[in-house]
């Protein structure tokens, strides 16, 4: 038998702060704009990582990467569906490039990925939203093979 979901306004959770409602929590949660601004940075980085021939790096990058975008999928589920396609294709194509070492083939993918970005992006009315390369690596990060 289905029973009927509490509000979460009603569920609590204790913290050593003190309590918390479900509904509380949910509003804490990364919505997309801190989601997609952790993805950019991270795509950014995978991309000199790789270019650097830092594949261990390039390698946990795309991870990281696609985890982001399966938490987008959790916090946005009108985007699931793209956002999957988004994973199994441009995250698909850079991985099997990362596991090959394969320079080429991976900067090939990696532009696709940005012009489906862009696609995305407009296809939800928000076309303003285009990312761009940058012209250097991050600065935080020792690119240098290990």
């Amino acid at each position: 038998m289905d029973e009927a979901p509490i509000p979460g306004s009603q569920v609590r959770a204790t913290t050593k702060h003190g309590a918390l409602t479900v509904d509380e929590l949910a509003g804490m949660q990364p919505g997309m704009a801190r989601l997609m601004d952790e993805l950019s940075r991270r795509y950014w980085a995978l991309y000199y990582a790789a270019k650097a021939g830092n594949w261990g790096l390039a390698r946990y990058m795309e991870k990281e990467a696609d985890k982001l975008l399966g938490t987008m999928a959790v916090v946005r589920p009108k985007y699931r569906a793209d956002l999957a396609s988004f994973r199994e294709g441009t995250m698909g194509a850079l991985a099997r490039a990362i596991e090959a070492r394969d320079w080429p083939v991976f900067d090939a993918a990696y532009r696709a990925g940005i012009d489906a970005s862009d696609a995305y992006h407009a296809k939800y009315a928000k076309g303003f939203i285009r990312f761009r390369l940058p012209d250097r690596p991050p600065e935080w990060l020792d690119l240098a093979p290990r």
